[in-house]
């Protein structure tokens, strides 16, 4: 860090402190009087950066103010390595306000607050306040080695980090033994809860299974119940269906109907599907069969009339066509009758208009006739007359020789027009007698046509008319094999049903059967009951047993559940304490190897000071001494190339050992940039050469700035300096004025 700039008020013993454009390389010398401000700058920049000074602590930070004044603040410019530029402001007040800031160079602040601004220039310039006052800024004061185990130098020496974690693996230990023994203790306990428990293994199983097989009797009883009770209810059921088919077979009579009786037969045989296969050994022999024997009996029955109905149908379709009442065609069969009809009509329709015709043509050559027998008797047998004389004139209007032709033919067309009024007479008759067998056969045919249609109403009723009704139906039919059928059916597989003995013998054979069925239900219903009261006393005593061995497995469990707990507890308690005594044992390695790492990294760090300071010793002790032992407190031992041999401090004169002392505190701070900075770096040296005569300090002075690379910024105060001391800029403090010290650059 290389400071550029600095600005301040009010601060220590300056009204204004303004230091612009500080040379980056080079000596800077502060010469005044005693309490003229020297230390006040290097103070100043101590506020500036970090928020205190050497001289005053924490609780007297107030004093910063100058005397008088109420606040105070300060603005430090510096630069570091990377190029950056940056400026710190800081504030004080006399309530105790402190606030700061840090930005780079023309920016608004990037950081602001103590805390915040001293975290973030520690980041900037890689060091803090206790390695500044032990390295950079060397305080009015006599120059002494640094304290071995000051932070500053365990900085300096990369031990601090070290012995910050060696610091906590010892604070650590002693409390993570205590808690090693504290759950031993709790573990101990915890042996001698499960040892009291006295849990004996295998105990639960075995209370489990004695469980399990009595839960597996009690379910297998509830499962026996419930196939009782479903046993009952299916009997409860089965009576009911037995009751309602009962109820309607009985309710036959002889006006029943075929599709009564069929659907009666179908429910029986339905029923008897359903019940005979889960009572066919309780129910006696002849209740079943007599049931069958009666389904049976009716099913060929119903059969057999199934078989004339369909052969009815078959009629009623020949019917059907006969009447016109269908389109399709039947072979071997005569035309429909509307067929017939119509042409029966046409033919009457012609035979009359044949016989009008005939009867107007015998009509019409009857008059010719006589007209032409009167004209021809008028010119032959009166020739005087008028009419006469009036045909005449007509004829001689007529081209010549008409008349005589017409005369002459006259008998012969008299004959002709007899003879056609003859013919068409006989025609007529002929067409009449016709006409009477055309209106007979039209009477038969709507006679036929008027049965045809009554056979095919009374052929639709036959599934719903009485069964005897509907046979007899079919036996007064006009064809002769449906006739001979219903015959056959009411003397044979009809018989029971129609039969006048059979409706009185029939119900009560089917009261016997089914009473004989029903019987049997009632039994079984009342085993399954009895049943179900057996097994509800036998469940009773397995809930009481189950309620028994519950409350003993749950009490079990209670103690295998507390056992694992306890157990868990145990294996959890052992692994913590084989976790802390890991632990324990892993602070002991890491304190053992971390006192050997921090022993070698010593070494090293006071071979390497020693090392450096060897640099700067020669020139300045002029050569009189060149090698120095350090040893891990820091104490310092100078070979004397006069003596041959290593010397102790209080054996050289106090000039020399400053001269010593001040190589030591070089080497401090060329360690810490070589560790930490890496670039240039200011010194702050408050009168160092206090003790130096005229010589040593011109000695002093023309060998600073050759000492390192490194320290290109080297700030030295003095009350003077020898006559001829050269400076890159000179800064002269005036005692009793608060204005900013005067500036000469060299």
């Amino acid at each position: 860090m290389i400071i550029t700039g600095i600005r301040a008020e009010n601060v220590l013993k300056y009204a204004v402190l303004d230091l612009p454009e500080i040379p980056r390389q080079g000596l800077i010398a502060v010469i005044g009087d005693n309490e003229s401000g020297k230390s006040s700058i290097g103070e100043s920049i101590c506020f500036a950066l970090f928020g205190r000074t050497f001289s005053l602590g924490p609780k007297d930070l107030d004093k910063v103010i100058r005397w008088g004044e109420s606040r105070c603040s300060i603005r430090l410019d510096f630069a570091t390595p990377d190029g950056g530029q940056y400026q710190i402001a800081r504030f004080l007040d006399e309530l105790g306000n402190h606030g700061a800031s840090i930005s780079r160079l023309g920016e608004a602040p990037m950081v602001r607050g103590v805390a915040e601004v001293e975290s973030a220039l520690r980041h900037i310039i890689g060091f803090g306040y206790d390695e500044l006052i032990e390295s950079f800024y060397l305080a009015q004061r006599e120059i002494t080695t640094p304290h071995p185990h000051s932070h500053a130098v365990k900085v300096m020496a990369g031990v601090d980090a070290l012995e910050r974690v060696a610091a906590t693996c010892r604070a650590e230990i002693p409390p993570t033994e205590e808690k090693i023994a504290a759950t031993e203790a709790e573990r101990d306990d915890i042996l001698a809860q499960i040892a009291a428990l006295d849990l004996k293994p295998g105990h639960l199983m075995a209370l489990e299974q004695a469980h399990g097989e009595e839960s597996a009797q009690a379910e297998a009883g509830r499962a026996r119940i419930q196939a009782l009770r479903a046993q009952a209810n299916g009997c409860d059921q089965d009576l009911e269906r037995l009751r309602e088919t009962a109820a309607d077979w009985l309710a036959a009579t002889p006006a029943a109907s075929f599709t009564t009786l069929q659907r009666q037969t179908a429910d029986l045989d339905a029923t008897l599907a359903a019940l005979a296969p889960r009572y066919a050994e309780s129910a006696p022999p002849e209740a079943i069969a007599g049931l069958r024997a009666l389904a049976r009996e009716a099913g060929e029955g119903l059969a057999e009339f199934r078989r004339l109905r369909a052969s009815a149908a078959d009629y009623a379709g020949r019917l059907a066509h006969f009447l016109g009442d269908t389109a399709e065609e039947v072979a071997g069969e005569v035309p429909p009758a509307p067929v017939r009809q119509a042409a029966l009509a046409d033919l009457e329709a012609r035979c009359l208009t044949g016989r009008r015709r005939s009867r107007a043509l015998a009509t019409l050559f009857g008059v010719l006739a006589l007209v032409l027998a009167a004209g021809w008797a008028l010119l032959g047998q009166s020739p005087a007359g008028e009419a006469s004389e009036v045909l005449r004139t007509w004829l001689a209007t007529l081209p010549a020789g008409w008349d005589g032709a017409i005369l002459s033919w006259m008998p012969l067309g008299i004959g002709l027009l007899l003879g056609g009024t003859a013919s068409f007479w006989a025609l007529a008759r002929h067409q009449s007698s016709r006409l009477s067998t055309c209106r007979d056969d039209q009477q038969a045919l709507a006679a036929e046509t008027e049965a045809g249609r009554t056979e095919i109403a009374a052929l639709a009723e036959l599934e719903t008319r009485p069964l005897a009704d509907a046979i007899a139906i079919i036996a007064s039919l006009r064809e002769p094999a449906l006739a001979q059928g219903a015959a056959r059916f009411a003397d044979g597989l009809g018989a029971p049903l129609i039969a006048a003995e059979a409706q009185f013998e029939r119900p009560e054979r089917f009261r016997r059967a089914v009473e004989g069925l029903r019987l049997a239900i009632i039994g079984i219903k009342s085993e399954a009951l009895r049943g179900m009261e057996r097994l509800h006393e036998a469940a009773a005593e397995h809930a009481g047993s189950l309620a028994r061995q519950e409350a003993q497995i749950a009490q079990e469990r209670g103690r295998v559940r507390r056992d694992a707990e306890l157990r868990a507890i145990h294996a959890d308690l052992e692994r913590r304490v084989a976790e802390l005594r890991r632990r324990v044992q892993a602070r002991t390695l890491a304190l053992e190897l971390l006192d050997g790492a921090i022993h070698y990294i010593s070494q090293r760090f006071n071979t390497e000071v020693r090392n450096l300071a060897a640099e700067s010793l020669p020139r300045l002790t002029n050569g009189r001494y060149e090698h120095l032992q350090i040893d891990t407190n820091l104490r310092v031992k100078a070979f004397s190339n006069e003596k041959r041999n290593f010397m102790d401090l209080d054996e050289i004169s106090s000039g020399t050992q400053r001269q010593i002392m001040l190589a030591v505190r070089l080497a401090l701070s060329q360690k810490l940039v070589n560790s930490a900075i890496h670039g240039p770096q200011m010194l702050f040296l408050d009168e160092p050469f206090a003790f130096f005569d005229e010589a040593r300090t011109t000695s002093a002075l023309a060998i600073l700035p050759k000492v390192s690379g490194d320290f290109t910024q080297i700030w030295v105060t003095s009350q003077t300096f020898p006559e001829g001391s050269k400076f890159d800029l000179v800064i002269e403090c005036h005692a009793g004025e608060g204005l900013s010290p005067w500036v000469r650059r060299g």
